[in-house]
């Protein structure tokens, strides 16, 4: 595997620390780890080139126009991400068993298993859609049946013809910061895309003048965002080792609980990698609503829960409520994805948690983050993760578009695994310093941080029409080029090397 850029690395860990995150400066820098072991580092990083990169990574033939040739993102996605998976590999190596993510496997496994390819402003699962207002653009997700039912009142009018048509006519007079707010009392996933984003695709990227009036109040993450944010919390013992029980260690206690209240992706993903560093994890779902992922791919959410142990509650009653407050008490990691007043229908309260016993870590990870959510208005942001990464600015650009460049979506549902991993990583830190922590991980904010481009450094989205296009990016990369065709395959050319657009790469299923 190609290993991450060193800025990559240092970038990550300042971020993380200026959070409040005990990120040791040997996981970013070498050296011995924290007490008497050595923190392990990752061998020296590779050169890559980032066109022959996304190229051979699986994640270009999921981002671009389809019929078009597909395009690379400007901003450096997989050096961050490969950032995150070597720090975690780092400490949790230190904590007695390291956990090694791919990169690649993480971000388009799932597209791979579903057979998904690049659908331009359409997602790659095909239920979002990046469309024009008037003021920029903005991600309109209709991924559940009541997102549907609920365009009528967004619009405030009657829909008789089909609803994607009845959006694309009416949104051009919105305004984007208008069209959200509304979107939000409705508990609607919309996102805009910010106006940084767009201006970074050059002139006439964003329409008129980019997205406006969408940079307050929560809905732009502007220069306010923090890739985690972590709060409360006492330091507890340092754990010499988290690894399986029967790993070396000085105790024989049991393995560390993680109750994983979430579902979908990012917080299913990230307990399974809490579940690779050898902490047990249960799975909780209530009986009347079990997680919607079961109704996807099998072998998708097998990737995902596979050697956890499950149980389901009854939330409505009050004995279900009170089981499940019993076996929250008992554990050493929450995981969740819910509004802080949902939780507290079922009796819980994170701050609370928290604050009891010294070390625990209760980790949030929603579309916008729990500061935002508790300012919102009606039902609150609701996000999913192609609307949220839009929403970070994470997008890619069709150059050479008709009528100017055009925003296409990323990867598949970015914003989902990304969070997961960066969840996971601030989850092992926290243990790794034996401090306990609130930690609140915005899907949105993980994009933005994903998306920013390197300190003192723009580039330009690639991409281009016919069955060749062209594309540079930051400063000092090699100018690149692809050629072919969707029935015969694309070729990305990049500084005198070449490689094939390769398909998504599926999960190793195991056991």
């Amino acid at each position: 595997m190609v290993a991450a850029a060193p800025w990559a690395l240092v970038e990550l860990g300042d971020a993380l620390r200026a959070a409040g995150l005990p990120v040791p400066a040997e996981a970013t820098t070498g050296g011995g780890g924290p007490g008497s072991r050595p923190m392990p580092m990752p061998v020296a990083p590779t050169p890559t080139h980032s066109a022959l990169d996304w190229a051979e990574s699986g994640l270009m033939a999921l981002t671009g126009q389809p019929g078009r040739p597909p395009v690379v993102p400007a901003a450096p996605v997989l050096d961050r991400a490969r950032a995150a998976a070597e720090l975690l590999t780092a400490v949790s190596t230190w904590l007695g068993s390291p956990v090694f993510a791919d990169v690649a496997e993480i971000l388009g496994g799932r597209a791979a298993l579903l057979g998904l390819r690049r659908g331009g402003t359409v997602s790659a699962n095909g239920s979002c859609r990046l469309m024009r207002a008037a003021d920029g653009w903005v991600a309109v997700n209709l991924a559940r049946p009541d997102d549907v039912d609920a365009v009528p009142a967004l619009l405030g009018a009657e829909i008789t013809d089909d609803v994607w048509d009845a959006l694309a006519a009416a949104l051009p007079r919105w305004r984007s910061r208008d069209l959200v707010e509304r979107a939000w009392l409705l508990g609607l996933p919309v996102a805009p895309l910010p106006s940084a984003a767009a201006a970074g695709a050059g002139a006439g990227g964003a329409g008129d003048g980019g997205a406006g009036g969408a940079d307050a109040g929560g809905l732009d993450p502007g220069s306010g965002f923090a890739v985690v944010r972590v709060s409360g919390g006492a330091t507890g013992r340092r754990p010499s080792s988290d690894g399986p029980p029967g790993s070396p260690g000085p105790t024989s206690a049991p393995a560390p609980l993680v109750v994983d209240l979430s579902s979908l992706w990012a917080g299913p993903l990230a307990a399974r990698l809490l579940g690779q560093l050898g902490l047990r994890v249960i799975k909780v779902e209530s009986v009347h609503r079990p997680d919607g992922a079961r109704r996807g791919d099998p072998d998708f959410y097998r990737w995902l829960h596979m050697g956890q142990d499950e149980t389901r509650f009854d939330f409505h009653e009050p004995a279900g409520r009170a089981a499940l407050q019993d076996l929250v008490e008992q554990a050493d990691v929450v995981i969740e994805g819910s509004r802080p007043r949902a939780l507290a229908q079922l009796g819980l309260d994170a701050q609370a948690w928290v604050a009891a016993r010294p070390g625990r870590v209760w980790l949030s990870i929603t579309g916008y983050g729990r500061r935002v959510a508790a300012q919102a208005d009606g039902a609150g942001p609701v996000a999913f993760g192609d609307d949220a990464a839009v929403g970070g600015g994470l997008v890619a650009w069709d150059q050479m578009a008709p009528g100017g460049p055009v925003p296409v979506f990323c990867g598949d549902a970015i914003a989902d695994p990304l969070a997961g991993l960066f969840g996971a990583l601030a989850v092992v830190l926290c243990r790794a310093g034996g401090r306990g922590a609130l930690v609140d991980v915005a899907m949105r904010d993980v994009a933005a941080f994903v998306a920013g481009p390197r300190s003192g450094v723009r580039g330009g989205g690639g991409g281009g029409g016919g069955s060749r296009a062209r594309g540079a990016h930051e400063q000092g990369e090699p100018p690149w080029e692809v050629t072919g065709s969707d029935e015969l395959g694309w070729t990305v050319h990049q500084a005198g090397r070449q490689a094939p657009v390769r398909p998504p790469r599926p999960p190793q299923l195991r056991g």
